[in-house]
C-alpha cells in the first residue's frame, strides 16, 4: 500500500516570541509558570509571550502544556482578552492532536474558531476550520471533515487568503484519495500545487507532490506517479524534511518493484536505514513488504522468506510500540489531571486571598467614609447656626426695603404698560403699511411675468410660422429641382435614343448593306474566309438589334402608344423568358396619366426589373400594377437570393437611390421585404 504524507497544520496565533525566556535553558514550563506571581498574568504581553513559548516547546513537555494553556486561558478571560483566549484554546487543541486525542482536539479547535470568527480574524478562522476538518478526517468522519474544509475554503476565498487556501486544498486532496474520488483529488491537488509554488511553500508543495503521485499510482499511470514522487523528493531535500524525503523514496521503490527494476533494492535500502533509525515501524513494515514482493517476483525464495520474517518481527514491534504508547497516554492523562487540579487549587487560593484583601480594604474604606460624613455634618451644623443669627438680624431691614421696592415696582410697571401699548400700536400700523406695499409689488411682478409670457408665446408662434414657410419653400424648391432633373434626364434619354436609332443604327444598317454587296462581288473560295464573313455579318446584325433595344429602353413605347401598362408589357416581352419567367397584371389604367408621372413611374419599375435581372438570380418575377381613384400601387415579387437595403445604400448604388428619390418626388412610399434567401418583395404606394 502506498504511503501518504499527511500534512497537519497547528496554527499559532501569536507571532511574538517571549524575549525573557532563553532557549538554551530547557527548564520545566510548569515550574517556571508557577514561580511567577499571579499578578504578572494581568499583563497581556506577558501572557502572549508565555503562550508563544508553550507552543514552541509543548512537544517536550506535553502534559504540562495542557495545564498551562488552561491557566493562561483563565488569566486572559479575567483581563478580557478574547484573542489570547483563542490562542490558548488553539495550542491546547494542538497538544491533544499530537496525543491522538482527536475528540478533545476537535472540541478546542472549534472553541478557538468561534472566538476568532467573533473577533473578525479571517486568517485564523480559516486555519481553525482546516484543523477541525483534519480532526474529523482522522476519526473517519468524512462528511463533517468535508463540511469544515469547505467552510475554511469559503473564508479564505472571501478574504483572498492564499496560504490557508493552499493548506486546505492539500487536506481536501487527502480526503478525496481516501474516498477513492481520484478526479476530485487531482483537481484540488493541482490548485494546491499552483498556490504553494506561488507562495514558495516548498515543504507543503513536497507533501502535495507526494499526494499527486499517489493519485497517479491509483490511476495506474506509474510514469506520472514517479515524476511527482521525484518532485516531492527534490523539494523535501531542499527544505530538510527527511521524513517526507524517505516516504517519497519508499513510494518510488514500490513502483520500481512493480516494474521489476533492479534499482528498487538501492532505493529501498536508503529509506530502510532511516526508518530503522527513528524506529518508524509502520513505514518499515511497508519497506519489508516491498522487499519480499521484489524477491518473490525474481524467484529468490530464500530472500523472500528472510524479508517476510523481518516483516513479522516489525509487526510485533509495532504492536508493542502501540501498547507502550497507550500506557504512556493514560499515564500522561493522569498526571495532567493532577496538575490541572493543582493549578485549579492554586487559582482558587489566589482568588480567595485576593477576595479577603479586597473585603478588608472595603471595610476600611467604609469606616473612613462614615467618619468623614460625621465631621462634615458637625461643620455644617455650626455654619447653619451662624447663618441663622445673621439672617434674623437682616430680616427686619429686608422687609422694609422690600416694601419700598414693591411700591416703586408697581409705579414702574404701570409706566411700562403704557409705553408697551403705544409701541404695539405703532408696530401694528407699520405692519399694515408693509403688507400693502408687498401686495402692490406682488401684483406688479405677476403682471410683468404675464406680459413676458404672452410676448414669448407670440414670438415663438411667429418663429414657428416662419420655419413652416421656410420648410414649405424648401420643399417646393426641392420638388421643382427634382422635376427639372427628371425632365432633363428624360430629354437626354430621348436625345441619346434618337441618336442611337437614327445615327448609329443607320450606320450599322449601311455597314451591313455594304458588307452584303461586298460578299456577293467577292468570291470566297476558302471555308475559313466564308466562316469569317458570315460571323462578321452576324455581329453587325446583332449590333443593329442591340442598338434598337437600347434606344427603345431609353425611349419607352408608352410615349408613342397607349400608356404605362402597355409599355411595361412591351418591355417585359423583350426579356429572355427561358432565363426569367415574368408575369404581369394591371387594373384601372383606362386613361393615360400625366406625362411626367408616367415617365417617372416607368423608370422606377424598369430599374426594379433590371435589378432583379442583374442581381437577384431569380427564375420567377411577378408584377402587379393597380390604379384606384386615390392611389396607384406597384407590387413586385421575385424568388431570388434577396438583399440588404442598408448594405445596398452604403455601397453607393445609384439605382436604389434613384428609385427612392423618384418615389419621394411622387409623394409615394416604398417598402422592401428583403430577407435572405427567400427572395424580395417591393411594394410602392403613390397618391393620385
Amino acid at each position: 500500500m502506498h504511503r501518504i504524507v499527511l500534512y497537519c497544520l497547528f496554527f499559532a496565533v501569536s507571532s511574538v516570541t517571549f524575549s525573557q525566556v532563553k532557549e538554551e535553558k530547557r527548564f520545566s514550563i510548569y515550574t517556571d509558570t508557577l514561580k511567577l506571581a499571579p499578578k504578572v498574568y494581568r499583563d497581556s504581553t506577558q501572557i502572549k509571550g508565555h503562550l508563544d513559548y508553550i507552543f514552541e516547546n509543548f512537544r517536550v513537555d506535553i502534559g504540562n502544556g495542557i495545564s498551562l494553556c488552561d491557566y493562561l486561558y483563565n488569566r486572559s478571560r479575567e483581563i478580557k482578552k478574547p484573542a489570547l483566549m483563542a490562542s490558548a484554546r488553539n495550542i491546547k487543541a494542538c497538544i491533544y492532536a499530537l496525543r491522538n486525542d482527536y475528540t478533545n482536539a476537535t472540541k478546542f479547535f472549534l472553541e478557538a474558531a468561534d472566538l476568532f470568527e467573533k473577533l473578525n480574524i479571517p486568517y485564523s478562522t480559516a486555519n481553525m476550520y482546516n484543523n477541525v476538518g483534519m480532526m474529523y478526517n482522522n476519526t473517519n468522519n468524512k462528511k463533517l471533515a468535508l463540511q469544515y474544509f469547505e467552510k475554511g475554503l469559503k473564508v479564505a476565498e472571501k478574504y483572498k487568503l492564499d496560504n490557508p487556501k493552499a493548506l486546505i486544498y492539500i487536506n481536501l486532496t487527502n480526503l478525496h484519495i481516501t474516498e477513492n474520488n481520484l478526479d476530485a483529488a487531482l483537481e484540488t491537488a493541482i490548485k494546491a500545487n499552483a498556490l504553494c509554488e506561488k507562495l514558495k511553500l516548498f515543504k507543503e508543495q513536497a507533501v502535495n507532490a507526494n499526494l499527486i503521485g499517489v493519485i497517479y499510482y491509483y490511476k495506474s499511470d506509474f510514469e506520472k506517479a514517479v515524476e511527482y514522487y521525484r518532485l516531492s523528493l527534490k523539494l523535501s531535500k531542499q527544505t530538510g524534511d527527511v521524513h517526507s524525503e524517505n516516504t517519497a523514496l519508499s513510494n518510488i521503490g514500490e513502483i520500481q518493484v512493480l516494474q521489476n527494476k533492479s534499482e528498487a533494492l538501492t532505493t529501498l535500502q536508503a529509506c530502510e536505514n532511516y526508518f530503522k533509525k527513528i524506529k518508524d515501524y509502520s513505514n518499515l513494515q511497508q519497506v519489508y513488504l516491498h522487499y519480499s514482493t521484489f524477491f518473490r517476483n525474481s524467484n529468490q525464495d530464500k530472500k523472500t522468506i528472510e524479508y517476510l520474517d523481518k516483516l513479522r518481527k516489525v509487526e510485533s514491534q509495532l504492536s508493542d510500540s502501540l501498547q507502550r504508547k497507550s500506557v504512556v497516554f493514560y499515564q500522561t492523562k493522569f498526571e495532567t489531571q493532577q496538575k490541572e487540579n493543582k493549578i485549579l487549587l492554586l487559582s482558587k487560593a489566589d482568588s480567595i486571598k485576593n477576595l479577603k484583601i479586597a473585603n478588608q480594604q472595603l471595610v476600611l474604606s467604609r469606616n473612613l467614609l462614615e467618619l468623614t460624613r460625621q465631621k462634615l455634618a458637625l461643620s455644617g451644623a455650626r455654619l447653619q447656626l451662624a447663618q441663622d443669627s445673621l439672617h434674623i438680624a437682616k430680616q427686619g431691614k429686608t422687609i422694609l426695603q422690600a416694601q419700598l421696592q414693591a411700591s416703586k415696582r408697581q409705579e414702574k410697571i404701570k409706566s411700562l404698560s403704557k409705553e408697551a401699548l403705544r409701541q404695539k400700536l405703532i408696530l401694528k400700523e407699520k405692519e399694515i403699511a408693509l403688507n400693502r406695499k408687498n401686495t402692490t409689488i406682488g401684483f406688479i411682478l405677476i403682471a410683468a411675468i404675464l406680459v413676458l409670457l404672452i410676448a414669448y408665446a407670440l414670438y415663438r408662434k411667429k418663429q414657428l410660422e416662419q420655419k413652416a414657410v421656410l420648410a414649405a419653400e424648401k420643399s417646393k424648391q426641392r420638388e421643382l429641382l427634382t422635376q427639372a432633373v427628371i425632365e432633363a434626364e428624360e430629354t437626354e434619354r430621348k436625345r441619346i435614343a434618337s441618336d442611337l436609332h437614327d445615327g448609329v443604327g443607320q450606320l450599322f444598317s449601311a455597314v451591313k448593306m455594304n458588307l452584303s454587296g461586298l460578299f456577293t462581288r467577292v468570291e470566297l473560295t476558302r471555308d475559313e474566309d466564308r466562316f469569317l464573313a458570315e460571323k462578321t455579318m452576324a455581329l453587325v446584325d446583332e449590333s443593329c438589334k442591340e442598338v434598337r433595344v437600347i434606344s427603345h429602353k431609353m425611349m419607352p413605347n408608352f410615349l408613342l402608344k397607349s400608356g404605362i401598362a402597355s409599355d411595361i408589357r412591351s418591355f417585359i416581352e423583350k426579356v429572355d423568358a427561358e432565363t426569367l419567367k415574368i408575369s404581369f397584371e394591371s387594373q384601372g389604367f383606362k386613361e393615360q396619366m400625366e406625362f411626367t408621372e408616367e415617365t417617372i413611374l416607368y423608370r422606377v419599375i424598369q430599374e426594379l426589373i433590371n435589378n432583379v435581372i442583374k442581381h437577384a438570380q431569380a427564375t420567377e418575377l411577378h408584377i402587379a400594377l393597380n390604379k384606384t381613384n386615390t392611389t396607384i400601387s406597384v407590387h413586385i415579387e421575385d424568388n431570388g437570393i434577396g438583399f440588404n437595403l442598408e448594405e445596398a445604400l452604403e455601397k453607393g448604388g445609384l439605382g436604389m437611390k434613384n428609385i427612392l428619390v423618384r418615389v419621394d418626388y411622387l409623394k409615394g412610399k416604398v417598402h422592401f421585404e428583403a430577407n435572405k434567401p427567400s427572395g424580395t418583395i417591393v411594394h410602392i404606394e403613390i397618391p393620385i
